[in-house]
């Protein structure tokens, strides 16, 4: 990082929910923002996004949810507006790519990099303008370059979606070389490892739940995705890689839409789809609802769970399936749920049940974690996320594997990414070695050998007969490898008519592919190198690097000849 600049600004871009925060140099205050929605305050807001027909953003967060409810739907203005809500989940997807498109409410698409960019882009904004009335004492005109911005993105992603994710911060006008992409599990341990999470009361201090040498867990429960990483603390306060980060879309999201399933199980799908077509204020309250509840459902709660239906959607029971407890004893929810005037009264085993199989996913993971032997000496868990303060999960989590293991949560753990993306910013290196989820190498062409090669991969180039399509190795899958580790290997243009060599980067599943056409290797993405007019029978080398343990993959070739480097993050 460069320490040159004032201040560190980190925005989270959540599934559910976004926020910023920020601190000056030498500032050990982090600052977060207080969005307003009604009476109420929160440090995050909604990840939603209203656009107009000219796809101009109108509103964000809890002004869009709200504008877009209680003006647009009214008014039936609907087809004019574009109103995205949780959209992160689109990058989970391995195969994203720059044209990707993204589906809004009414059905209506748009390139999901625009709408990823105009998050961003009104996230930066409203952050610089809390940063300018924080410090208006300071008297000191600030400049968007004394800013170093750091993104959050999850771990378990893949490298495609970390590449979008800068592609749109890019293109919010955040200068490459002031952005920083940070982990989220990652950052969250940063931010424990500034806790002190126990207290000794008697001593009255603060005791160092993580010392030198200890090996922890960080889930981070978010809104879309469960992510988890493995460190070990070294001598020196930094942390290391244990196995490699892992997951999957175990958020509260996963609930929601178990909730949607149970509505359609209960009322009928054409109900619950014609709601939502028809009736869509009335959809989102019923949503909205749910949202409330789920917060406060515990492994102890006795009364049933009470929700007031939308008159929409009891019109709609009774135009598609008649009476509605007739509708209800027509179903396995008979005896568990039932209708008093215009509330449905689910009992509280019912509800529960709602989170099983997200949560069972969740311990089933955590499960086969727990066997590698690299973690028989893991003794502290800590949860951290949005969900993680749901008291279902955490009383599973503690049940199942509490009895040997220290469950840590700790106070504000809903905040622990956004502020630990801060402490982030201001560290250099505080993760030194990180475990590569996928095999890296690029395609290449040695001379062609017939006891090894194929017929079909067999070309004739420049007078010699080489093998096409060689997946040449640079790193292997759970190699360990420090921060800014490269891995070098030196090729020939073989073509002297080429203007341009495009030095093409593929992963694998695989340790050891062969080729880059095998079903486990992927195309990431390339460099395009801008060649020397060559005479006839002159060949030119080309240096290509790969760099890694970063939170980014960096790919770099060198004109052998001129000595010129380009280096970039990949242009998939």
């Amino acid at each position: 990082m460069d320490e040159t600049r004032l201040f560190v600004a980190a925005i989270d871009f959540g599934t559910t929910y976004s926020g910023f925060a920020f601190s000056a140099r030498g500032d050990t205050t982090i600052y977060t923002c207080d969005w307003k929605n009604n009476d109420l305050t929160s440090m995050k807001t909604p990840t939603s996004v209203l656009l107009d027909n000219e796809q101009k953003l109108k509103a964000f967060g809890y002004d869009a949810y709200n504008k877009y409810i209680s003006t647009i739907v009214p008014d039936e203005e609907m087809d004019e507006y574009y109103y995205f809500r949780r959209f992160k989940m689109t990058l989970h997807n391995e195969r994203i790519t720059l044209d990707t498109m993204l589906t809004e409410e009414r059905g209506k698409q748009m390139k999901a990099l625009e709408i990823f960019c105009i998050a961003i882009k009104y996230l930066k904004e409203q952050m610089i303008k809390k940063l300018n009335s924080k410090f208006l004492t300071m008297k000191v005109d600030i400049k968007d370059e004394d800013i170093q911005y750091v993104l959050t993105v999850p771990a378990i992603w893949a490298d495609q979606s970390k590449l979008f994710m800068r592609k749109a911060a890019e293109k919010a006008d955040i200068d490459k070389d002031q952005l920083k992409l940070a982990l989220e599990p990652e950052v969250a341990s940063i931010y424990c490892q500034e806790l002190r999470l126990d207290v000794e009361k008697e001593a009255n201090r603060f005791l160092q739940t993580i010392k030198p040498g200890m090996k922890f867990m960080v889930i981070d429960l978010g809104g879309g995705t469960a992510d988890i990483t493995l460190h070990q603390q070294q001598h020196d306060e930094t942390l290391e890689e244990v196995v490699p980060p892992s997951g999957g879309p175990w958020g509260g999201t996963s609930v929601d839409n178990a909730y949607i399933e149970f509505l359609k199980e209960v009322f009928g799908a054409e109900v619950v789809e014609g709601l939502r077509k028809e009736d869509l204020e009335d959809y989102f309250h019923l949503l909205h609802e749910f949202e409330i509840k789920k917060r406060s459902i515990t492994t102890k709660s006795a009364t049933n769970i009470v929700i007031t239906m939308p008159v929409g959607l009891m019109d709609l029971v009774k135009k598609h399936k008649g009476n509605m407890n007739n509708q209800i004893k027509r179903t396995k929810y008979k005896d568990t749920v039932s209708v008093e005037g215009q509330k449905i009264h689910i009992k509280p085993n019912t509800f529960r049940n709602l989170f099983k199989e997200t949560i069972d996913e969740l311990l089933n993971h955590l499960h086969e974690l727990f066997a590698d032997p690299l973690l028989s000496n893991l003794k502290n868990v800590v949860m951290v996320g949005g969900f993680s303060e749901c008291e279902l999960v955490q009383m599973a989590v503690r049940n199942k594997f509490g009895e040997n293991r220290k469950i840590i949560i700790p106070d504000e753990s809903g905040l622990a990414v956004l502020k630990g993306a801060v402490l982030f910013g201001r560290q250099k290196k505080k993760i030194t070695k990180r475990i590569l989820k996928k095999t890296y190498g690029i395609q290449s062409w040695p001379e062609w050998d017939p006891d090894i090669h194929p017929e079909t991969k067999k070309i004739r180039m420049g007078g010699t007969d080489r093998c096409k399509d060689v997946f040449f190795k640079f790193a292997s899958i759970r190699d360990k490898v420090e921060e800014g580790h490269t891995s070098s290997q030196i090729f020939q243009a073989l073509n002297p008519n080429e203007k341009t060599l495009e030095c093409a980067i593929y992963t694998s599943t695989d340790p050891n592919p062969r080729y880059v056409t095998d079903p486990t290797c992927q195309r990431l993405g390339n460099l395009i190198v801008d060649l020397p007019k060559l005479k006839e029978g002159e060949t030119l080398e080309i240096e290509e690097t790969l760099v890694f343990g970063g939170t980014e993959l960096l790919f770099r070739a060198k004109n052998l000849k001129t000595g010129r480097v380009f280096e970039t993050q990949l242009d998939f």
